[in-house]
């Protein structure tokens, strides 16, 4: 372990900084947001912008890379995403909130992809999924220790955001330092939602569906605890729950999933995760402890499902299918992030915060009607081997490649034809 680790620590360090400062400030922002005045619907265009952002940066780092590397690449988006956290509360107004959340999401993603592909490339065959699995650890630690430092100061309070800034701008220092040599040029984005729909509905339309339920969530989820009445400890809890039930539920999920039809486990989590929305739209009086509670079993139901959803579509696909398969499904569920959180918003205008579950819960259940109706015209392949479940913590198109299963494609492409082929007239 310490010998596959040291050629990362730098790496990994810079990562752990970078996630607390992100997690800090993702989850500040519409906090702050709600005691400046934000409507719900200005917080959910603030949202969405950084969706929009996000998948910008997925298009544009590549380029930037290869002109300046990544070292430098990696510092100019840090230092760049330490300056936009400081002008938000300079500059608390619609516009400019917008303008600079997607500017952060092109800056995260960037930093994103820069992490995953030198992950990527000094990751060994027979390590590769240890890897992963570590860097999936300090992802969600850093997260949820991010959104619990909001409890270290009032929103209102610029502290916040000055404690985020120095946290990102303390990822430089790692990366800058290490001795590594940086990996090869990132490869450019390449998208193909005909042959992904062709391949797996489910899978494109679970991305679709999944974006649109936790970009609302993560948009405003903060505010429905806000509107409530909640206290700031227990709207970052309600949050970090529901992170902590993904972390939780996913691998026992994904590992059912490897024993039943996918769409299975995909159609009974969507209705589990629509019971428990509903009854968070229903019961949003009850105790904070109690909401909390339903965060975390939620965010295990739901907040898994997107693993789910690529490894069935990765089950139907031919090797050299892999990451033309997980960059479409990732960029498909940015898109609809940036439209969930808007729709959102308009359900609290009509329905109070709870609004926000009434949304989440009724998209679930056109997820769960889809899943269900596609059941019925075409019945579970038979295959010749099934691929097992990989937790995945890959967030760009840069770090599918990471997945030991990208590894696995590429010998099978080269061996010959795929260990994946489907029985004849099965899909």
């Amino acid at each position: 372990m310490p010998a596959m680790l040291l050629p990362v620590a730098a790496l990994l360090l810079s990562d752990a900084f970078l996630l607390v400062g992100h997690g800090l400030s993702f989850t500040a922002l519409p906090l702050r947001a709600v005691a400046e005045g934000f409507s719900d619907s200005a917080i959910a265009i603030t949202g969405s912008a950084y969706f929009l952002g996000f998948i910008a940066g997925c298009l544009i780092t590549p380029r930037v890379v290869r002109r300046v590397g990544h070292i430098r690449s990696f510092a100019v988006l840090s230092s760049a995403f330490s300056a936009l956290v400081l002008l938000f509360p300079m500059v608390p107004e619609v516009i400019s909130w917008t303008l600079l959340r997607a500017a952060t999401g092109a800056c995260m993603s960037g930093l994103y992809m820069i992490i995953e592909s030198w992950l990527n490339e000094r990751a060994s065959s027979d390590g590769r999924g240890a890897l992963l699995s570590i860097y999936t650890i300090i992802n969600l630690v850093m997260i949820i220790l991010g959104q619990q430092a909001v409890n270290l100061a009032p929103a209102q309070d610029p502290m916040l955001f000055a404690g985020a800034a120095v946290l990102l701008s303390l990822a430089v220092i790692p990366v800058s330092l290490s001795g590594a040599t940086a990996p090869a040029p990132i490869a450019d984005v390449q998208l193909d939602l005909r042959a992904l729909w062709r391949i797996s509905p489910v899978g494109l339309g679970g991305a679709a569906m999944l974006g649109l339920i936790t970009g609302s969530f993560w948009a405003l989820g903060p505010v429905y605890g806000r509107t409530l009445g909640l206290e700031t400890q227990a709207v970052t809890w309600l949050i970090s729950g529901a992170t902590l039930g993904a972390a939780l539920f996913q691998y026992p999920l994904g590992r059912l999933s490897d024993h039943l039809d996918r769409r299975l486990v995909l159609l009974f989590s969507s209705l589990a995760g629509a019971g428990v929305a509903f009854a968070l739209a229903l019961f949003s009086s009850a105790p904070a402890g109690f909401l909390i509670a339903l965060a975390t079993l939620w965010g295990g139901c739901v907040l898994t499902l997107y693993a789910i959803c690529s490894a069935h579509a990765n089950d139907r696909a031919e090797p050299a299918q892999f990451v033309m398969i997980g960059t479409s499904l990732l960029l498909t569920y940015g898109a609809t992030s940036a439209v969930g959180a808007p729709l959102a918003a308009f359900a609290m205008q009509r329905l109070g915060p709870s609004g926000l579950w009434w949304f989440v819960g009724t998209m679930l259940l056109v997820f769960a009607l889809g899943i269900s109706q596609q059941r019925r015209q075409k019945p579970r392949p038979v295959l010749q081997e099934t691929e097992h479940f990989v937790l995945s913590a890959s967030l760009t198109p840069a770090g599918l490649e990471l997945d030991p299963r990208a590894e696995d494609a590429e010998a099978t492409a080269s061996a010959g034809p795929s260990s994946l082929a489907l029985e004849p007239g099965k899909i």
